[in-house]
């Protein structure tokens, strides 16, 4: 990995993070209508839904931050 090759990974891990918050935001919201007794039908698939994208994310920035991780610990010269 060349220092260009490592910005590029670093940028995407930035990006990642950046789309794990709009979604893990997205999901607090809907989660801010819950009332004492059971969301509806509907409401309760948009918050699974909604649960299952945020999980993506998360797991996609979790992914670019462990090689970004590798880089910085190894120097990016040896994380090939």
């Amino acid at each position: 990995m060349n220092e260009t090759e490592f910005a590029n990974l670093h940028a995407s891990c930035v990006t990642a993070f950046q789309g794990y918050i709009a979604e893990a935001e997205k999901t607090s919201a809907l989660l801010a209508n819950c009332t004492a007794g059971p969301l509806p039908f509907v409401q309760r698939l948009k918050v699974a839904l909604q649960e299952n994208a945020e999980y993506t994310t998360y797991t996609l920035y979790l992914d670019t931050k462990r090689l970004l991780h590798d880089a910085a610990r190894l120097g990016y010269a040896f994380s090939d």
